[in-house]
């Protein structure tokens, strides 16, 4: 009876999260064959091509590695923030002189993507052997996506937490970050880690697309030197840094 009582309870408790290691296959302009992220607790690693990002959730710090140049920066998110707040100060009193259509214009192309952001789900599907849900993102007329997140896979940290270290580690993404409360109540409805994604960005009145889709998902401990700079590697600025010095 002791013995019954002991599985049952084992049944009962969760299971705990491990480490994953993916495995995907990209494609687009400038995009690799394949790329890995690496995920933990407290760190996160993505190596895509000649760059990686290596993101420390537990202090915000967040490294950029250029394999081609053989060079590295870092920063933390409130430093990205501080900078991108400064930037726009800058930019908000350049613009106040101008025509009030002129301002207008320039506001939409440089925060207007966030505000925008509309979310809606989709379908079901089956990627690397988990169901996950798609979700339609539209950031307006620039950009729109089509995510697919999966919630069969226990997370070893705060998806919300690395998701707003992702968006703070993207240059692009970063010039949203004056309106990043809107951006993170519309991201909520993401339920579930995305497992593959599907990007259409006009150019020039022309689509360019990328993708990204898992096709391996491993689980495992992961271990610690996977989050470090590769020897020899020289330590230069952080872009991201220079936002907040013009």
């Amino acid at each position: 009876m002791r013995f019954a009582t002991a599985a049952l309870l084992a049944l009962a408790m969760p299971v705990a999260a491990e480490d994953l290691t993916i495995v995907s296959k990209t494609t687009g302009p400038d995009q690799p064959a394949t790329s890995t992220d690496y995920l933990t607790a407290t760190m996160a690693r993505y190596q895509s091509g000649d760059r990686d990002r290596i993101i420390d959730m537990k202090t915000g710090r967040i490294v950029t590695i250029d394999h081609k140049k053989r060079e590295w920066s870092e920063i933390t998110a409130a430093e990205i923030e501080a900078a991108m707040k400064k930037s726009q100060a800058q930019m908000d009193q350049a613009m106040a002189g101008m025509p009030p259509a002129v301002r207008e214009k320039m506001q939409a192309m440089t925060g207007g993507a966030a505000a925008s952001l509309k979310v809606t789900k989709g379908g079901t599907r089956t990627v690397a052997g988990y169901t996950c849900n798609e979700y339609n993102l539209s950031w307006g007329a620039a950009m729109t996506q089509v995510m697919c997140s999966t919630t069969a896979i226990a997370l070893p940290f705060d998806l919300v937490q690395l998701r707003k270290l992702m968006t703070s580690s993207n240059p692009s993404m970063a010039r949203m970050m004056g309106n990043m409360e809107t951006l993170t109540k519309e991201m909520e409805q993401i339920k579930g880690l995305p497992i593959a994604e599907t990007t259409t960005l006009q150019m020039m009145g022309k689509p360019m697309v990328t993708t990204k889709e898992a096709t391996e998902i491993k689980k495992g401990p992961i271990p610690a030197s996977a989050f470090e700079v590769p020897a020899g590697y020289k330590k230069v600025e952080s872009p991201l840094a220079k936002m907040g010095q013009r």
